[in-house]
């Protein structure tokens, strides 16, 4: 990290230029006359970019590598920035001149395409000329944008360049843990990849001797709640595939140029459909577009009627692809659109970064199992079966405690509205008595092994329960005070005995508090935490796991800042740009063809600005009106 150099107050004045040969009495009146203190030169030299300038104890000005912190004499009359400059080129900390000192491979790659002589030369792996290299294997075998999320592709990449490796995970991972200054974790929240799973072993393994794990790491790996609820839905989706194929290409169809989205238009304005939503297209591989693309077509399907009687083309055109939405499929999807809403829901509310996450996990897990079961019930074959292959997902996650972290059962017992009552109901009617006391058994332990490790040590509790026999009279009144209540204390346990009910013991046997929309955990915790100060701590921890990753990968994904909403729909300007750099790889283009595909690019630009407008405009036209 570069340090900014020491600026010097003040702004800088250009010296005078001053023709020798021809200084009149009045410049040299002027050039006298200018007098006070000389300000300070700037420094323009780009050394100040990588060296800070001070003076030392002596006086002497001095130059500090911002990378390995050595000094330098920097004196501008006695030493210049030459040497400076030498030490940026070759300062080993310096980031611009790390070099990668892996062995590079051996390889004879061929001269051209079709054939040819190779020459033999060494081969390093780069991820930028990979990006090239995908990118113009795309425009030139004229493959569509979404190729490289197939399964084919990312398995066929898994063998050819296998990346994300655990082990390589885990070491960055420590490395910015310890750099951070953080030398003790309790979870890390991670999606499903295996590679998280020795991530997570390495971490346990450099980590635990150092007793920097709760538990010696037992409830280190926490698996994302998102995640899974997608795996969940993914293979439900797999058998309603055809109704969702064959509303996503009446959409498109609509979608894919201005005259049909005028002409939409108008027909849902003669339906009188009231609807603020615009029809918008999913990506296919993310199951929560493909919701959010459902919940507003259903409203257009008089629309979509109206529309085919107006296009003669429409149902041609869908047709020769999947087929057009019959009302069998309207009914579908709308029911597929209700059911889908369930877990949409849930995968917002568990990935919430504003309130506590981890106590809330059981619960919308118990409402999960609930809505599946019911499901598998329906009268419809089609949910009927969808159901049933979504209860197997689940169950493959979530169908085993052993499989799970029960940090968040624990979580679930430090929410006062349930504890261990709430818990041990909800499992009987998830599962067989026998299955559920099993898991209430394990939970019990684990529960009561992590309170142990919070309770403070045995000495510390001793000392200050011993009471001193003698009182002196120079001590303050406030100490004989708390003297005699020691005293009382001692008399108290000699009677009645020592009271062996833990923090968590009178936690449990309290009785729950109300399930209120607005009840605040924190805060009740933070009440109540003189009465449980042990527990309290407990709670401070285990509330804060979060139970998602979503958010954290949201802030560094650049999904929603490479293609915009038209994404699933090639613009005019990308297909232009698509035709050009088809013609640039395979010729090279002149000067004059190139300001020609220029004009014609900045054509298009005016159109796709159309498009936009008017998407804005049918936009606000609904949001003001609301009549359709």
């Amino acid at each position: 990290m570069s340090i900014e150099p020491t600026s010097i107050e003040g702004s800088v004045t250009p010296p005078t230029s001053i023709d020798s040969e021809n200084l009149g009495v009045g410049a040299s009146s002027q050039v006298e006359g200018t007098t006070g203190k000389r300000k300070a030169a700037s420094q323009r030299s780009q050394v100040w970019s990588h060296f800070t300038k001070f003076i030392n104890s002596d006086g002497a000005s001095k130059a500090k590598c911002n990378y390995c912190q050595k000094e330098f004499c920097c004196d501008m009359k006695k030493n210049g920035t030459g040497s400076l400059k030498y030490h940026i080129g070759s300062c080993k900390k310096n980031p611009s001149n790390v070099v990668d000192t892996s062995q590079g491979q051996l390889v004879l790659p061929r001269k051209g395409v079709e054939g040819g002589e190779g020459h033999l030369s060494t081969w390093r792996f780069d991820q930028e000329a990979c990006r090239k290299g995908l990118a113009k294997m795309i425009v030139i075998d004229e493959l569509p944008f979404k190729f490289v999320e197939s399964e084919g592709f990312k398995k066929f990449m898994s063998v050819a360049c296998p990346s994300h490796k655990g082990e390589s995970i885990g070491m960055v991972i420590e490395k910015c843990l310890l750099n951070w200054g953080i030398d003790k974790l309790f979870t890390v929240t991670v999606d499903n990849a295996s590679s998280n799973d020795v991530a997570i072993g390495y971490l346990r393994k450099k980590f635990n001797p150092r007793g920097g794990l709760v538990q010696n790491g037992k409830y280190l790996h926490m698996r994302c709640m998102a995640h899974i609820v997608n795996l969940i839905v993914v293979e439900g989706l797999k058998e309603m595939n055809i109704s969702v194929e064959r509303v996503r290409g009446a959409v498109r169809y609509v979608r894919q140029s201005l005259a049909r989205l005028q002409k939409f238009k108008e027909c849902v304005v003669v339906e009188k459909i009231k609807c603020k939503k615009m029809l918008c297209l999913d990506v296919c591989t993310r199951w929560n577009s493909t919701y959010l693309m459902l919940d507003t077509a259903q409203n257009f399907e008089r629309a979509f009627e109206r529309f085919e009687e107006q296009d003669t083309n429409f149902r041609a055109e869908l047709e020769r692809g999947e087929g057009w939405p019959s009302a069998d499929d309207w009914a579908n999807v709308r029911n597929l659109r209700d059911f889908l809403e369930h877990f949409y829901e849930v995968t917002l509310r568990v990935s919430g970064t504003s309130y506590v996450t981890s106590n809330n996990f059981f619960d919308e897990l118990s409402e999960i199992d609930i809505l599946l079961r019911d499901v598998q019930l329906n009268s419809n074959v089609d949910f009927s079966v969808m159901a049933i292959k979504m209860k197997e997902k689940y169950d493959k996650y979530w169908g085993d405690i052993d499989k799970m972290n029960l940090l968040m059962f624990v979580a679930c017992v430090l929410d006062p509205r349930q504890k261990l009552k709430y818990l041990e109901f909800a499992l009987s009617e998830m599962s067989s008595s026998e299955k559920a006391s099993e898991m209430m058994q394990k939970l019990k332990e684990s529960l009561y092994e992590l309170f142990d490790e919070y309770k403070p040590p045995l000495h510390s509790t001793c000392s200050q329960s011993s009471v001193p026999t003698h009182v002196s009279l120079g001590e303050p009144q406030q100490k004989i005070k708390r003297r005699m209540q020691a005293l009382y204390k001692k008399r108290e346990l000699e009677i009645c005995g020592e009271d062996k009910t833990s923090e968590l013991d009178k936690y449990l046997v309290e009785a729950n508090e109300e399930f209120v929309e607005d009840f605040d955990i924190l805060l009740w915790w933070k009440v109540n935490s003189p009465r449980f100060p042990t527990l309290s701590k407990m709670a401070r921890d285990v509330l804060a796991i979060p139970v998602s990753t979503v958010a954290s990968e949201s802030t560094f994904s650049t999904g929603g800042r490479v293609l915009d909403q038209y994404r699933s729909s090639l613009t005019p300007k990308i297909v232009q740009a698509l035709v050009c750099t088809q013609d640039w790889i395979r010729k090279s283009s002149s000067q004059e063809d190139i300001k020609k595909i220029e004009e014609q690019i900045q054509e298009l630009d005016k159109i796709e600005n159309g498009l936009m407008q008017m998407e804005i405009f049918w936009r606000e036209d609904m949001d003001i009106n609301g009549d359709y």
